[in-house]
C-alpha cells in the first residue's frame, strides 16, 4: 500500500526534500519543499504531552486569509487536552491561486500526480520522518476556503490516508454526482471520479460542520457565481444541500453514507468556533 501511494504521489522526491518537523515543543515554523514544485510555509505546534512519545496528527487548512498560523492556533487549547501534534501548511497566493488551492488544480488535469492533494500526503510522510508522529493515517480540518479544499480531496482522492476530515463552512461545494448542467467544481462531472470514487469515499468518516449564525447572504467572502448560488444563498444552506445530495447518491448506489452534518450553535463564519466546535466533536472522550 505504501508503495502504492509513493507511486501515486511521487513521494521520494519529498522524502529528499522535506525538513525535519516538530523539532521541539510549542509552536513552530517550517518550510516544506514539495516535487509539485512548491516550497510552502508550514506551522506546527507539539504540545508538552508529546513532547515523550509519538502523538496523532492533525492537519489544519486555513480559509481565504491564508493565515497557516492563526489555523495552527485554533487547535492549541484542544491539542494540549486531548494530545495531538498540529500541522497547518501555507498556500501562497502566488503559487497557489484558487484553482489550484480551493479547487486542487484538479480543472483540465487529468494525471491526479499533479492536484494540489497529493502535497498533503507527501508532507504527512514528511511529518512522519520525523519520528514524532503516531499511527498511518491523519485528521484533517479544513475552514471556509480550506473546507473547499478538504471536501474536494475526500472525494477525489479517497484513497488518502485520512482518517477523519472535517469540512467547516466552506462557501460552496463540489456536488458528489457525476453528471448535471455543472462540471467541476461544482460537481465531479469533466473529473476522473467514478461511482467507485464516489463509494469510496462516502465510506471515509467525514463531519460536515455549519455555524448556525453563517447565515449571510450578503458576506464579502461569499461565492456568488451562478453555479454556487444554484446550491443556496448561504453557508449554511449550501452545506445542507451538499449533505443531502449525499444521502442521494449514496441511495443510489446502495453504500451507507459515513458523512454527517453537524450544526453549530452561536458560531457564524469564525474558525475559532468551528475549530473549538470540532474538537468537541472528535475527541470528547478525551
Amino acid at each position: 500500500m505504501v508503495a502504492g501511494l509513493a507511486l501515486a504521489f511521487g513521494l521520494s522526491a519529498a522524502f529528499a526534500e522535506t525538513p525535519a518537523l516538530f523539532a521541539g515543543t510549542g509552536p513552530a515554523e517550517a518550510s516544506y519543499s514539495d516535487p509539485l514544485p512548491a516550497t510552502i510555509a508550514v506551522s506546527t505546534y507539539v504540545p508538552p504531552v508529546c513532547a515523550a512519545e509519538p502523538c496523532p496528527l492533525l492537519i489544519a487548512v486555513h480559509g481565504m486569509g491564508r493565515n497557516a498560523k492563526g489555523a495552527r492556533d485554533a487547535w492549541k487549547a484542544a491539542a494540549d487536552r486531548a494530545g495531538f501534534l498540529v500541522l497547518a501548511p501555507r498556500f501562497d497566493k502566488e503559487q497557489f491561486p484558487s484553482r489550484r488551492f480551493q479547487q486542487g488544480g484538479v480543472r483540465g488535469e487529468p494525471d491526479k500526480t499533479k492536484w494540489t492533494f497529493g502535497l498533503i500526503e507527501r508532507l504527512f510522510d514528511g511529518a512522519r520522518a520525523s519520528g514524532r508522529v503516531a499511527g498511518d493515517s491523519y485528521t484533517i480540518f479544513g475552514h471556509s476556503a480550506g473546507a473547499q479544499f478538504v471536501h474536494r480531496m475526500v472525494m477525489l482522492v479517497p484513497e488518502a490516508r485520512i482518517a477523519t476530515a472535517v469540512v467547516a463552512n466552506a462557501g460552496y461545494y463540489t456536488l458528489p454526482v457525476l453528471a448535471g448542467d455543472r462540471a467541476y467544481p461544482y460537481s465531479l462531472k469533466a473529473t476522473p471520479a467514478t461511482d467507485a470514487t464516489l463509494i469510496r469515499a462516502f465510506s471515509k468518516p467525514v463531519l460536515v460542520m455549519l455555524g448556525d449564525r453563517d447565515i449571510d447572504p450578503d458576506h464579502p467572502q461569499l461565492n456568488k457565481s451562478r453555479g454556487a448560488e444554484e446550491q443556496g444563498p448561504t453557508r449554511f444552506a449550501r452545506g445542507e444541500y451538499f449533505i443531502a445530495m449525499a444521502a442521494d447518491e449514496a441511495r443510489r448506489l446502495g453504500v451507507a453514507l459515513r458523512w454527517r452534518e453537524v450544526a453549530v450553535p452561536g458560531v457564524a463564519h469564525q474558525q475559532s468556533g468551528m475549530a473549538k466546535a470540532a474538537a468537541a466533536e472528535l475527541f470528547a472522550a478525551r
